[in-house]
């Protein structure tokens, strides 16, 4: 199966969330994901396991064990919103290869978003869903998604529980903006979104990464900085990655010291409340 585009980074994550998964001191427990990434056949250049003790591992190797590090701690900020939240109704945006629906005990109905590709990878791969999934072929990119989640049950006078894991920088600052709206004019008071977004200069660090990892990072991302919280008008909290890696116990300096660099471009994770 050929993926393009978002489609690569959705394998690539898949592979994270496998590494993470076999860490001991792991933070999330992703079953599914090696065998997402499997089943794709894919080229990418990407492990699925931790290293056991005294194995050796290539400079691009420790890059990606080290980005799992990070990845690990992203699934696990999203997964404990979504099993926290009160909402009857949680819209993944670009939900790319995400297993939540099958390893988490969820109560919402639960919306994913993302094209048509990667939603049949899901479904010809993964087993039957633990909570009542609806999956929407959409392209987040322009306006007509709305419609394409309302026609599969979407009820906007309810409150929502929106997630956009790692999206924006796939979006130029236009594209973001225009999605953001629509989620404002869809959402219900009491309302909220989780999201991460990229600050400073994320275009010379895309350039580096594209170098040290062989993906070609410049070509994924759109590139551009908004601020989601102004644009909702929404009660928003920011918070950097290290602080959400703390609150977990988790370090996010590269565990095999070869780079001053982390794998991923500068990070903050955003909650916002609609009132």
């Amino acid at each position: 199966m050929a993926f393009e585009g978002p489609g690569i980074t959705a394998l690539g994550l898949a592979a994270a969330r496998a590494v993470e998964s076999s860490r001991p001191d792991r933070l999330i427990e992703d079953p599914f994901a090696r065998e997402l990434f499997a089943a794709a056949h894919s080229d990418l250049p990407m492990r699925t396991k931790w290293p056991a003790p005294g194995e050796g591992v290539s400079d691009r190797e420790a890059l990606h064990l080290h980005g799992s590090r990070y990845i690990g701690v992203r699934t696990r900020f999203y997964d404990d919103l979504l099993l926290d939240s009160t909402a009857e109704q949680a819209v993944l945006l670009g939900a790319g290869l995400d297993t939540r629906a099958h390893r988490l005990a969820l109560k919402q109905r639960l919306f994913e978003l993302d094209q048509p590709s990667v939603l049949d990878h899901k479904e010809t791969t993964l087993p039957a869903p633990r909570c009542e999934r609806r999956a929407v072929a959409a392209d987040l990119s322009d306006g007509a998604w709305p419609e394409d989640l309302a026609a599969a049950g979407f009820d906007p006078a309810k409150p929502t529980a929106w997630v956009a894991e790692g999206l924006l920088p796939y979006l130029d600052v236009a594209a973001q903006a225009n999605l953001l709206r629509h989620v404002d004019a869809l959402s219900a008071a009491g309302s909220t979104i989780a999201l991460d977004r990229i600050v400073g200069d994320a275009r010379e660090r895309a350039a580096g990464l594209t170098e040290r990892s062989g993906i070609d990072m410049e070509r994924l991302f759109a590139g551009g900085e908004s601020d989601p919280a102004v644009i909702l008008g929404w009660d928003a909290h920011e918070e950097p990655a290290e602080a959400v890696a703390a609150r977990y116990g988790r370090s996010l300096a590269d565990p095999f010291g070869t780079s001053a660099e982390p794998p991923w471009l500068e990070t903050v994770f955003m909650t916002a409340t609609k009132p």
